[in-house]
Formats: structure tokens, C-alpha cells, sequence
């Protein structure tokens, strides 16, 4: 099994019909119990999207998109003490091989796919092998 953020739990109860108001009594109750919890729904997705090859903007948005309180998503993402610009380095080399670009083309190619892969426009420039 895996966690589950209170906005996610919220959407699939009330979808199989459950009422919107008893669910989130429930909901808080298991956070209150600590057997659900956001931050710890926000630890994992970071952890899987970083083994993914994943950027920090990538994963930002994700955790926006389900709700997660912006200093839940901080904490998590600084507790995970991730080197981004490495990250970003290990994932061009993977897609792209050590061979610089050739064509202005293919460069912008490569730095569409890191955008693409949620990097940061600072952390494509940085990268040697993508030009």
C-alpha cells in the first residue's frame, strides 16, 4: 500500500458516494491519528520522482496539483537533501550520451526535454554535456 494525500482520499470517497462533510471528519481523524499524513504522502512522491530522474519544478506542481500545503512540500523536499543540478547532469547523460550537440537544433532539444523533465532553466545552462 501506499500513503495518500487528504485531498486525494477526499476525491475518491466522494466519488463512490460517500457525503463530502462525513469524509472529512474521517479524514482528520486519521491525521490527527497520524495514520494518514501529508508530509509523508509528499516524502514518498519526492523519493519516487527523484528515482524517476525527475526535477524539483516537476515535483513542486505535483504536489501542488494534490493539495499539499506549500511548507509541507518545502520540508519534504529539503529533508530529501537532493542535488539537483547533478540529478539533472545524470539524466542528460542517460537520454543523451556524452557527445555535446552538434546543431543549435539538437540543443534546444535537449534543453526542452530537462524543461520537460521539470528542471530548471539555471540547472540546463549549467550542464556542459547538454550543449
Amino acid at each position: 500500500m501506499r500513503e495518500h494525500s487528504c485531498h486525494e482520499l477526499l476525491k475518491k470517497l466522494t466519488a463512490k458516494g460517500y457525503e463530502k462533510s462525513l469524509c472529512e471528519q474521517r479524514i482528520a481523524q486519521f491525521s490527527k491519528a497520524d495514520i494518514q499524513s501529508d508530509l509523508r504522502y509528499a516524502e514518498m512522491i519526492v523519493r519516487s520522482r527523484v528515482a524517476k530522474g525527475k526535477g524539483e519544478q516537476l515535483i513542486r506542481n505535483e504536489l501542488s496539483q494534490h493539495a499539499i500545503a506549500p511548507e509541507l512540500i518545502e520540508l519534504a523536499i529539503t529533508e530529501q537533501d537532493v542535488d539537483w543540478d547533478a540529478l539533472a547532469s545524470d539524466v542528460a547523460h542517460k537520454k543523451f550520451g556524452s557527445k555535446p550537440a552538434k546543431h543549435w537544433q539538437e540543443q534546444q532539444k535537449r534543453n526542452r526535454f530537462l524543461l520537460y523533465r521539470g528542471f530548471s532553466h539555471e540547472q540546463i545552462r549549467a550542464l556542459k554535456s547538454v550543449r
